[in-house]
Parts: C-alpha cells; structure tokens; sequence
C-alpha cells in the first residue's frame, strides 16, 4: 500500500480511497484526544463556533470547547488547552468543539471510510491503527496535516513524519511504499529529536507562547503517552453546518 502525506487539507484530494489519520499536534487534535481520555462520552466537531454555539444551546447539558485567537470564546466552558483538559471534569459529558483550523481538517476528511485523530501523544497507536484500517478495507492510508491558516505547519509535517516511522518500524510492519511527501516528513522526524524545542520555533507554537499557554507546548510534545485513537463515528461526530 502506499503512504501519503498532504501538508494541507485541500492537498488531500479525494479522500473516499483513503483511510485517514488528521493531525492538528498544536492544539486541536491533542485536545480531542485527552477528551477521549478524560471519559467524554463524545465530542461533536463543529466546522465553526457558531455551529458549536447554536448545537449547545439546543442541547441542554453539552458543553462547550474551543478556541477563538487561541483562546476560549466567550461563553465556553473550555478553551483549546490540552494542558487544562487534562484535569477537566468531562467523564460521561457530551463536548461540543470549534476551532479556527483543526477542526477544518476533519471536516474535511469526512469523506474517507475512516477517519482518525492523531497527534505524538497516540503517534505509535495512531499509525498502528492507520496501517489496520486502510488493510481491512483495501485502502491506501494517508496522514493529513491541518497546517496553520491555509500554509504550511512544520509541527504538523513533523508529527506526519513521526507516524510514518513508526508504521514502517518493528517487527510485523506493513510493506508500504512512500510518497515523496511521506519521505520528508520522516526525514523531518529523525532531524529533531527534541520535538518540544521544534514546536516553539513554529508559528503555531509562537502564538501558544504569546498568549501565555506555553505548559500546552509540552502536553503536545509529549510522544506515545497514550493507546487511545479516537475515530469519527465512534464517539467523535462531525456537525454539519
């Protein structure tokens, strides 16, 4: 089978032959992940916080989560940290999230057989769970990257390249043959061995810094702490608009 990365989502092409692993390392994917963590009984994707807004208030108990300029907007009981949902009481609560980037990508990506969430804190499982997916239903996998207000987003490559290394390691690894792009993003990879250091040189990491969110730098930093892939239809769901 043959590995892709696209370095934005409107790289992706037709995402119906693909299984799907999005990665938004800095913040949205992390978040999503520690939701699952933390007990949500699901999270709801929605393309935009208007939508988020208008699913909460017709749905009484839901919460809301989500960033606006990197922080919470008004009115939500969560912003995007990952460092802050890590001891948020969410076990058995339904999470309505909005973002400004990450939540695009999935959006996106609806239209693939399956769709997974991935970041370096579910690298290994992630990809792992990629490979098995795009076998059990003939595809090829494809990691799509959320990038940063449409460019390109290093953290994200990065992270894209850290999948694609563990999926083609260790004993029982599929045979996959990698694009061009899949090659640099590993090679990105095995450039950086101190992922934390990268991410505060990228855009995305920068801005985290400026508003006063470094600790989320480290939580996103933070490689294969957990077994969990969250899967869009098995308690994550995308809103429509």
């Amino acid at each position: 089978m043959e590995l892709h990365v696209a370095f934005l989502p409107e790289e992706a092409g037709d995402c119906r032959r693909r299984a799907v692993a999005v990665v938004d390392v800095i913040r949205a994917t992390t978040s999503l992940l520690i939701m699952a963590e933390r007990g949500c009984d699901e999270v709801l994707i929605a393309p935009n916080l208007e939508v988020a807004r208008a699913y909460a208030a017709a749905h009484p108990g839901v919460l809301l989560a989500g960033e606006q300029a990197g922080l919470a907007p008004a009115g939500f009981d969560f912003g995007n940290s990952p460092a802050a949902l890590m001891t948020a009481p969410l076990a058995g609560r339904r999470v309505a999230f909005g973002t400004t980037n990450g939540t695009r990508a999935l959006h996106h990506a609806r239209a693939a057989p399956v769709a997974l969430v991935a970041c370096l804190r579910n690298r290994t499982a992630a990809a792992r769970a990629l490979a098995a997916a795009a076998r059990a239903f003939g595809l090829d996998p494809m990691i799509v990257c959320a990038g940063r207000e449409g460019r390109f987003g290093l953290d994200d490559a990065y992270t894209a390249g850290a999948m694609v290394e563990a999926m083609c390691a260790g004993e029982g690894a599929p045979v996959v043959e990698l694009t061009d792009a899949a090659m640099a993003a590993r090679d990105m990879f095995r450039a950086h061995p101190d992922a934390a250091s990268l991410f505060r040189r990228t855009s995305a990491g920068r801005h985290v810094v400026e508003i006063g969110l470094d600790e989320d730098l480290g939580v996103c930093a933070q490689l294969d702490r957990s077994a969990d892939v969250p899967r869009v239809g098995e308690r994550v769901r995308l809103l429509d608009a």
